[in-house]
């Protein structure tokens, strides 16, 4: 069985919910400090990102058997249930299941003067996969919405909503990004 090479790239940014690789070493290129593989079946059904530091590996980023950022697409959104698990006035946990009762995620909500600023979805290993961080121009933020970030803090999705005053959450959708390339946003911090 012959194995094949996959890429280290020195970066990379999400596109569609798929990771896409930036500026990758040559084959025959010595790869110092950070570095990122990104590895996929042909037709693109399981793929994965890992991380290494001097060629030698980190950790796991991503891998879309334990959830895929596609099925939060609005074309590939299935019929899912969320179960409020506990509550206090800073944190919510829930449960989100599937159509067949299968738990896929735990979500932990953080809030700040009562509104939600963080949501860190894990699955249900406790493996952490994603962090929406939720802005608001009433606390201080630039805009009005959300962005998903993947464990490494890139940004995989953006999202920009009216916010109603009196009722304190979001209304209309304004704007929904999926490619990741050309904004600022592919890192973010908070």
């Amino acid at each position: 069985m012959e194995f094949i090479l996959t890429k280290h790239y020195r970066d990379y940014y999400w596109k569609d919910g798929l990771p896409q690789g930036l500026s990758a070493f040559n084959l025959d290129e010595s790869i110092k400090g950070l570095s990122y593989k990104i590895s996929s079946d042909p037709y693109h059904r399981r793929v994965s990102i890992e991380k290494y530091i001097d060629e030698d590996f980190d950790r796991l980023i991503y891998d879309s058997g334990l959830f895929d950022f596609r099925h939060l697409h609005p074309s590939r959104q299935t019929t899912w249930q969320k179960t409020q698990i506990s509550e206090t006035k800073e944190q919510v946990i829930s449960h989100i299941r599937d159509q067949d009762d299968r738990l896929l995620l735990i979500e932990d909500y953080r809030f700040e003067n009562h509104l939600c600023r963080e949501c860190r979805a894990s699955s249900p290993f406790g493996i952490l996969l994603s962090i929406q961080k939720i802005y608001y121009k009433t606390l201080g933020d630039d805009f009005n919405g959300v962005t998903l970030v993947d464990c490494n803090d890139h940004t995989v999705l953006l999202k920009r909503y009216e916010f109603d005053e009196n009722s304190q959450e979001f209304t209309q959708l304004l704007e929904e990004q999926w490619d990741m390339k050309s904004t600022s946003l592919i890192k973010t911090h908070v």
